[in-house]
């Protein structure tokens, strides 16, 4: 009975793994419509889709196999490093031609890509029905992507509406979106870290699909502030 069990955990891993694969790629997608939206370059639009793949291969290879990093890694130092690999990315594409590129992307665009959120938020509703990571924080998690989601999509719409209070709801949809990754994050690392840890397939999704949503909400609040 006990051995049937693990088995079923590891199915149930195993497919909630090719989930966030799944996420990971339709924000890669996301990423390269708003860049087409920003008329980049093909030579960027490559050179990004590259990156990504190898990236996005590099954590699953990292993650799966348990390499480089220590399993018994705390929480607090692997939050340091979490936000110190997301401050170098933001950086990195602050500095490179993607910022001028997303300077001519439109705000409803960038929030219709945010509105993805509302179907990634099933995907962890899942894995806490199965038992992949503890049920309340899925439902936290599930909440907190839907709440992103909606407001981004009502926001998108408000924009192209013209709506006398777009730039409110836009402000509402990036400060609720950052608030649901940090509240994520950190609850990984000090709340549920026994449990889930530095190998667990969420991971894979906070070091690509995480990190691009920062990029989204930083572009959309630097074109708010300009205003």
């Amino acid at each position: 009975m006990k051995l049937k069990t693990q088995k079923m955990n590891s199915i149930y891993y195993s497919n909630t793994t090719l989930w966030t694969m799944s996420v990971n790629m339709a924000f890669m997608f996301g990423a390269l419509w708003l860049l087409k939206k920003g008329n980049a370059s093909s030579t960027l639009k490559t050179i990004f889709t590259i990156f990504s793949i190898i990236w996005i291969a590099f954590i699953y290879t990292v993650i799966n196999n348990k390499l480089i990093i220590s399993p018994d890694i705390s929480g607090g130092i692997f939050y340091a490093i979490t936000l110190i690999s997301a401050s170098a990315v933001l950086l990195l594409f602050f500095k490179s031609p993607l910022k001028k590129v997303f300077d001519n992307i439109k705000q409803e665009d960038i929030q219709w890509v945010q509105g993805i959120r509302v179907f990634v938020a099933a995907g962890f509703l899942m894995e806490g029905a199965v038992g992949v990571i503890p049920a309340w924080f899925s439902v936290m998690d599930g909440y907190l992507h839907v709440t992103s989601g909606f407001f981004a999509l009502i926001a998108a719409i408000a924009v192209l509406k013209n709506s006398p209070i777009k730039n409110t709801l836009l402000w509402l949809a990036n400060l609720i979106g950052l608030i649901d990754i940090v509240i994520i994050v950190t609850s990984i690392n000090f709340v549920v870290w026994k449990e889930i840890g530095p190998f667990h397939n969420m991971q894979t999704v906070v070091f690509y699909t995480g990190v691009l949503l920062l990029w989204f909400h930083l572009i959309s609040i630097l074109k708010l502030l300009k205003k």
